[in-house]
Formats: C-alpha cells, sequence, structure tokens
C-alpha cells in the first residue's frame, strides 16, 4: 500500500519552553482532586487488606495489559495472555513462534509492567535508566523489535493516520529531546505539586515527546501507576489505568492534543483526574467481583474434589487460570498423585476446560474460564 505524502496542515506541534506548565487554575482541580485521591486511597484500601492481595492484583495487572495493548491496535484476549505466559512457564524451547503477533505484544507489556514495579520496589530510580529498560523489554519479540528497543528516537516522528497522511500532532525533534527529558524526570521526582496533579502532567508530556519509535502509549500509561506509587499515593505498585483511556480514547488524545494546541494544563487535569476516580472505582468493582468469585469456587471446589487439597487447588487455578497440567502437579503445593486425580475430577465437572489433551511428553493445557470470563473485556 503506497503511503501518501504528510499533510501537516491540521498539525499541532509540541510546546517548546511551556513545560511546566506557569499556572494552573486550582479551583477547577480542588473538586476532581478530591474525587480522585478518596478513590485511589479506598481502593489502595481495600487491595492492602486483602490477605493474598497478589492473588487479586494478577487479573488486574493482565486485564490492564489488554486494554493497554489495544488501545495501540494490539488485539489480544486474557485468554490468549494467559495462554502464553503458560506456555513460557512450562519450558517451552520457543513460546513465541507460534503466537501471534498480537498476543506476543500484550503479554511483552504485561511482563515490562511487573519487571519495572519489581525494580522500583528494589530500589532502581524512577528515571530513563527504568524507562529504557521498560522500553526495551516492551520491544524485545515481534514487530517491535525492528524498532530500536531501549533507544530513543533518531528521526522525526509523528501522531495521526500515517497512511492517509493526514497528521494530527508532531512531537518535540529528537535533537531536542535528551535535555527535555531530562527535564521530564527531575519534574517526576522533584516538583513540589500535589502528587496526582504531577503525574498527570507528567503523562501529558511523556507522550507529547514521544521519546520512542514505538511504544510510547503503552510506557506512558505504566509510567502513571509507577509514579503513583513512588509519590506515595499507593502503598503498592499496583494501580490500572488504561480502562477509562481506552473507553474515551477520542477525549483522551484530544485532551492531550489541547495542551499543547492552546495550553489548556488545566483540562487535561481535570480529564486526568477524573479518569482515575472512575477507574479506582471499576478496579474496586472487579476486585469485589474476583473476591466473591473466589469465594463461590471454594465452595465449588470444596463438594467437587472433596480433598484436604481443595484449597491449594483453588488458589493455584486462580494465580493461572491457563495452565500445564504437570506445573499443576510440581506447584500446587499438593502430592503429585493427588493433584493428578483431582485436575481430573476438575474436568470432569465442567470447572477445567482442556484446551489441548495431553500428547507424549507434553502435559494437557487447561483453562479455568469463570475468572477469565469475568475479566474478559
Amino acid at each position: 500500500m503506497s503511503v501518501k505524502p504528510l499533510d501537516l496542515t491540521n498539525a499541532v506541534t509540541y510546546h517548546t519552553g511551556d513545560f511546566p506548565p506557569a499556572t494552573l487554575d486550582y479551583e477547577r482541580l480542588l473538586g476532581p482532586l478530591e474525587e480522585a485521591a478518596t478513590a485511589i486511597a479506598r481502593y489502595d484500601a481495600k487491595m492492602s487488606g486483602m490477605v493474598n492481595s497478589e492473588l487479586f492484583l494478577a487479573p488486574l495487572r493482565r486485564q490492564d495489559a489488554v486494554t493497554s495493548s489495544r488501545m495501540e491496535g494490539t488485539i489480544s484476549t486474557i485468554e490468549d495472555l494467559y495462554r502464553l505466559e503458560a506456555e513460557e512457564d512450562s519450558g517451552h524451547a520457543d513460546p513465541y513462534r507460534e503466537a501471534r503477533n498480537d498476543d506476543v505484544e500484550t503479554y511483552l507489556y504485561s511482563r515490562a509492567l511487573r519487571n519495572a514495579q519489581q525494580a522500583l520496589a528494589e530500589g532502581v530510580p524512577l528515571g530513563e535508566h527504568l524507562i529504557r529498560t521498560a522500553h526495551q523489554q516492551l520491544l524485545s519479540f515481534g514487530r517491535g523489535a525492528r524498532k530500536r528497543p531501549g533507544s530513543y528516537k533518531l528521526e522525526q516522528n509523528y501522531i495521526g493516520d500515517k497512511q492517509q497522511g493526514k497528521i494530527q500532532y508532531v512531537p518535540i525533534a529528537p535533537e531536542h529531546l535528551a535535555p527535555a527529558m531530562a527535564g521530564l524526570v527531575r519534574f517526576m521526582n522533584e516538583s513540589a505539586l500535589r502528587p496526582l496533579i504531577r503525574t498527570a502532567i507528567a503523562h501529558v508530556e511523556f507522550e507529547a515527546l514521544h521519546p520512542f519509535e514505538d511504544g510510547n502509549g503503552r510506557i506512558g500509561r505504566m509510567l502513571i501507576t509507577l509514579m503513583l506509587w513512588k509519590l506515595g499515593i499507593l502503598s503498592q505498585p499496583n494501580f490500572f489505568v488504561s480502562g477509562y483511556f481506552e473507553a474515551n480514547k477520542n477525549e483522551y488524545t484530544e485532551r492531550m492534543r489541547s495542551v499543547s494546541a492552546s495550553g489548556d494544563w488545566t483540562g487535561w487535569v481535570v480529564f486526568f483526574l477524573q479518569a482515575m476516580h472512575a477507574q479506582a472505582t471499576v478496579n474496586i468493582q472487579t476486585a469485589d467481583a474476583i473476591l466473591a468469585l473466589h469465594s463461590e469456587m471454594r465452595e465449588r471446589f470444596r463438594d467437587v474434589l472433596n480433598s484436604q487439597f481443595h484449597d491449594q487447588a483453588l488458589d493455584f487455578v486462580f494465580a493461572s487460570p491457563v495452565f500445564r497440567n504437570d506445573r499443576f502437579v510440581d506447584r500446587s503445593g499438593i502430592p503429585a498423585s493427588s493433584a493428578r486425580a483431582l485436575s481430573r475430577r476438575l474436568v470432569d465437572a465442567g470447572l477445567l476446560r482442556t484446551l489441548e489433551p495431553a500428547s507424549g511428553r507434553r502435559a494437557a493445557l487447561y483453562a479455568f474460564d469463570p475468572l477469565l470470563d469475568l475479566l474478559d473485556v
């Protein structure tokens, strides 16, 4: 397909010299700021109060990976993502070879976010090294591997419909990027602005700079979660923001564009705070639904399995809702002979669906549909 010459007639260009904003309309921000802070605090308290919060955070993290990737045109399902993770976990020599490009990209986003959270927890500074490392992991395989993973852009990039030649936004030029990124990182770590406002401004500035050849949207949304934790809004680095942005994608992109077009930083921050409020509410509802499903399935597993190991079996399938049976046998904490019998009972009861039967030395591949159906977006 031929690519038309670029039409920059209606393009907005990067706001050189206007970051950070000199003023904000705090009267407009106070109400949304209070609502967002209250909702996030409620979400954080709920997750922190759970006995095994990772069991409920992990599904939210995968759901966010699917949604954030979908915003960039990468279409995967939660089952696709878990299936690729299961293949890597099972020791498959090349789990990516048979996977679709979209599934690989969604998996890599999930892994890059998880690794970035771990790096921050271990004391790595929230800076350019962490950002570039996350980008390198995000584009490790598939289509992105040809787009300078871990390295900043060398050529001018654009936002718009490049096939049609219609450009909406021209990010900063590569020759001006280095000092701009250094300034952004200083702002992220040193600004005196309230943390939620600081995060809002840092996110739109990162997207305006568009420092990489590809993957900027996913890295930018990843940084929101990392900043909220680093600045003390969250007690652990787990807050998932992509759902609201995906559902309101047109307003999301137009609000960011207006920052450069007319200096409307306040309008962007209001939108961002509304997004945080709405997404925190949705995250709480999803976590409650996962918790309710866990309680319901605990009774089902107890009845179906009639075994002292029903809780171990339940927690395993919640942590890995797509898995190879040999991993269940090895890692569930259940004696091997009992584990094999229990997985058969779960299949017979319709609680596990067989994706692939056992073949030769390859163990059967199972899916736990109740959780996958709840997370499907």
